[in-house]
């Protein structure tokens, strides 16, 4: 998100470490602090306030999207008002994974109301060539590691590191505690290798595929108007056959936790078969994130223009 909207400005870059670095230290502590989730909740909805006010550009990119999605002009206020929920949603996200990253275990299963697919998951794993679970920036995506763990499985979660330090060091040290392994990636050179050793292993990997931070994926229809969706998961699924299953976590109007897992995926045969594979397995997955958003358009946590990406911009 900030690699999007990054000043060139140096005093800038530090004045926003000094803001992102302090935002979750402060969803952290109101996770630690309050015994009842509603009470840190309320502190995570004040800092989201707070945040559209110090940070218009953010809330103008959020407005854009949302306004995509809904169909709607950007001063619609059904627009506003679901953009402005979207930013307390995922405060709310952050506090849910910091809450329960700290309790037992049961506590945070006994929040999922539903859980869909796991016999997919299951199926794909006793193949035994590890599987990819597909996921996006949508609803609890973060709590997926603590749902597996319950089901003694481990998830290799890979991500690309937080421009801000004091972020990441935060979200791995509670990534951890739930039983997650994060595999850093920055699309740069070999850094994919790790993930092919892990899948060859049976390993769980679990990736992102709503962000082209590669800047050389598939253009593909979202909301009605194309946009490149990145094929790395799917290229990597294709060089090991390993599955991929879409997997979405988001939440209800009471704030449980709801799962659900794809039918696996394989990308196999000839290159111009795999090609083709590739592209349909990609549509399968954007139609059925397309669908999870008109659902839940306030889960779908992108903080930059998201069709009009300045980073392919200025490529």
């Amino acid at each position: 998100m900030q690699d999007r909207m990054q000043s060139d400005s140096k005093l800038l870059g530090l004045l926003y470490g000094a803001v992102f670095g302090s935002l979750f230290p402060l969803f952290h502590f109101a996770a630690r602090t309050f015994s009842r989730r509603e009470r840190a909740h309320d502190i995570a909805d004040q800092i989201a306030n707070a945040f559209m006010e110090l940070r218009p550009r953010y809330l103008q990119a959020i407005l854009g999207n949302t306004a995509q999605v809904l169909g709607l002009g950007p001063g619609h206020p059904l627009v506003d008002r679901t953009a402005r929920d979207m930013v307390r949603q995922h405060a709310r996200a952050w506090v849910d994974f910091f809450y329960f990253g700290q309790r037992p275990i049961e506590e945070a299963l006994a929040q999922f109301a539903s859980l869909e697919g796991v016999e997919h998951l299951d199926s794909a794993l006793a193949e035994g060539r590890g599987a990819i679970l597909l996921t996006a920036h949508a609803g609890n995506f973060e709590l997926g590691g603590v749902l597996l763990r319950g089901r003694n499985l481990k998830v290799h979660a890979v991500y690309k590191p937080d421009r801000f330090g004091a972020v990441e060091r935060l979200r791995e040290s509670l990534r951890s505690q739930g039983g997650v392994v994060g595999i850093p990636v920055d699309g740069v050179g070999f850094s994919t290798l790790p993930l092919v050793r892990l899948l060859r292993e049976g390993a769980l990997v679990g990736m992102q595929g709503d962000r082209d931070f590669s800047l050389n994926g598939v253009s593909l229809p979202f909301f009605g108007r194309e946009v490149p969706f990145p094929r790395g998961p799917w290229e990597l699924a294709a060089m090991t056959g390993a599955p991929i299953l879409t997997s979405f976590f988001f939440c209800d109007e009471e704030r449980r936790f709801h799962a659900r897992f794809g039918k696996p995926v394989h990308i196999l045969g000839k290159r111009g078969l795999r090609l083709a594979a590739i592209e349909a397995g990609m549509r399968t997955y954007v139609a059925e994130l397309e669908a999870l958003i008109r659902r839940h358009p306030s889960q779908w946590y992108c903080f930059y223009p998201f069709w009009d990406d300045p980073a392919r911009d200025a490529s």
